[in-house]
């Protein structure tokens, strides 16, 4: 069964890695719409985006012409992935700050529905007190939080934080796929 799969890009270099997985997912029949939070659209294009899905990148809540369009987006979606996961938006999301576009369709989720969290930062933002306590507070209310890669990082740091290969995110999501 094809799935609507909303997937959320947020400010990371990370971001081009994500751009596999969606083109993955939209050639294996699924509807994928993306949406971004502020920062997403410095390290991605949105040409790309709407390319890669065929549909427009959701934003700014108030600039379509669709009203409350975070409801209806979390209402469309089968699944919600956040792919990459800044730890500014980690850290947003699990003390309920709704402060532009991706954050908002968080707090608009419905945890009937699966939503996952890849996260992608330097080491030390994700070995943070204050992200590994988000990251546990999103996993408590039943977010999906897909483990972090170890390697090299864009920095030059090495260690955990890292965004896993496209590869893996879609092995990840195929159990929420069927």
């Amino acid at each position: 069964m094809k799935k609507n799969i909303l997937f959320i890009l947020t400010g990371s270099i990370a971001a081009y890695k994500a751009c596999y997985a969606i083109s993955h997912l939209v050639k294996s029949g699924h509807s994928v719409k993306t949406a971004v939070s502020k920062n997403a659209l410095n390290f991605i294009g949105q040409a790309t985006l709407e390319g890669l899905s065929g549909k427009t990148v959701y934003k700014d809540l108030f600039e379509k012409e669709e009203n409350i369009e975070h409801i209806s987006l979390s209402k469309w979606a089968d699944i919600t992935v956040f792919c990459p996961t800044s730890a500014n938006v980690i850290n947003k999301m699990a003390a309920g700050i709704g402060d532009d576009c991706a954050t908002t369709i968080f707090l608009s989720h419905n945890f009937d529905k699966p939503c996952v969290a890849v996260p992608a930062m330097n080491e030390k933002m994700y070995t943070h007190p204050a992200t590994k306590k988000a990251l546990k507070t999103l996993a408590d209310w039943g977010v999906l939080v897909m483990p972090a890669a170890i390697g090299r990082q864009a920095c030059g740091d090495i260690g955990p934080g890292k965004m896993p290969e496209p590869e893996d995110i879609i092995k990840y999501l195929e159990p929420l796929l069927k």
